[in-house]
């Protein structure tokens, strides 16, 4: 039996902890006033329900995080608005929020829940959505929407992005809205996101509190004492905590790798170490498989390459790969023929960034490794090596 031994197969991939959370999280935002201890326990009612929300897209986003957010009247109590990120290509939690706070639709977490279940060909999402895409759209629904209201805030799970992809920018949505004051549960490491989110609002005038983050000017040392009374019954810790288990998966796909994601590292040796240790898995029926659930299937290249892949099932996959980091593909629901499989493993592949270490009829043997990694494929080859040369000389 192969021995699994904890250790890094190139250079160690960077752990991924909530350490590395907060290293990319806690930052200083010159242009607006993040005051220590800023979470209240209101603060902390609301952000929980934008994590409920938030929990209600899970296993759908693919490859987009679940998001949740709540946009409050603080000076009512009054809830104008909450929503969730339902699937990739449509709008984020913030914009599910926005059209209800807007008036534009009734519930926006109805409206989202109605994308997941996909029922969201209603004239009236339809409109909006395609109205919310085109040019100077977020201006004509959301422009000036808060007017002069001076205690409008936002709570949302994930800081808004900040870049133009299959949607416009939330924060400059939220910006455009006059929303007065955003809270962060977690700030995105995303690369196209670092930051930008939180530095948009602010150069808009927006006050961002960024979750158990405490951060304060020099003149404000003498109010320190102050500012945390009253807020101690809040475990801010564990509100970041539960923002991040949101995006775990996301976070760990995200996170900068120590090897080359094409896999060009990989060769036969590695490749034939990976295949023995599914032979063992499976015999002792340790394995991890995946079976296509997909509604159409394949019967040429053609048809693998515009086959629909759903985010629930990719996500299911994802989660997989992360804790077994070697996962079986029975694809035999999916192409009707053996040499289809192996394309299709490629495709999956990609989306996860995994590779295809064997393709045997309809089953694909996809691996990639753990943040951090969990087998050391130079150690595993050596001891195989190693292996192999003690038993020829036992044989001489």
């Amino acid at each position: 039996m192969i021995a699994v031994t904890l250790s890094s197969f190139t250079q160690p991939i960077r752990s991924f902890s909530n350490t590395f959370c907060r290293q990319q999280r806690i930052r200083s935002f010159a242009s607006s006033r993040v005051i220590q201890a800023a979470i209240s326990e209101q603060d902390e009612t609301y952000m929980n329900q934008a994590i409920q929300f938030a929990q209600q897209g899970m296993g759908h986003t693919f490859p987009n995080p679940a998001v949740g957010c709540v946009i409050v009247n603080e000076a009512s109590g009054q809830v104008l608005g909450a929503g969730f990120h339902p699937k990739a290509g449509f709008p984020h939690a913030e914009v599910f929020a926005m059209l209800q706070a807007a008036g534009h639709i009734e519930d926006g977490v109805a409206a989202a829940q109605s994308v997941v279940e996909g029922n969201a060909n209603s004239d009236q999402v339809e409109q909006l959505m395609k109205q919310y895409y085109a040019e100077g759209g977020p201006e004509e629904l959301f422009g000036n929407v808060f007017g002069e209201e001076p205690s409008i805030t936002a709570y949302v799970t994930l800081e808004p992005c900040s870049h133009y992809g299959q949607t416009p920018p939330c924060a400059t949505t939220l910006a455009l809205a006059k929303t007065n004051r955003v809270v962060v549960g977690i700030e995105d490491p995303n690369p196209k996101v670092d930051g930008g989110g939180c530095r948009i609002l602010q150069e808009a005038n927006v006050h961002v509190d960024l979750v158990n983050v405490a951060t304060t000017t020099d003149d404000d040392d003498d109010d320190d004492e102050d500012e945390d009374e009253g807020n101690d019954k809040v475990d801010e810790e564990a509100l970041q905590e539960n923002c991040e288990k949101l995006v775990t998966n996301f976070l760990k796909r995200i996170t900068p790798k120590d090897y080359d994601s094409d896999y060009s590292w990989m060769n036969g040796a590695k490749r034939s170490i990976l295949r023995k240790l599914a032979n063992s898995r499976k015999a002792s029926d340790r394995m991890a498989q995946v079976t296509w659930t997909g509604r159409t299937k394949a019967s040429d290249e053609d048809g693998v390459d515009v086959l629909e892949v759903e985010a629930e099932w990719l996500e299911r996959l994802d989660r997989f790969l992360w804790k077994e980091e070697l996962v079986n593909l029975r694809l035999n629901k999916a192409v009707s023929k053996k040499k289809l499989a192996k394309r299709l493993g490629e495709r999956i592949g990609k989306a996860l960034g995994a590779h295809v270490a064997q393709a045997v009829g309809h089953t694909v043997l996809l691996y990639r490794p753990g943040v951090p990694p969990v087998l050391d494929l130079e150690k595993l080859v050596e001891e195989a090596k190693g292996q192999a040369d003690q038993q020829r000389t036992t044989e001489e």
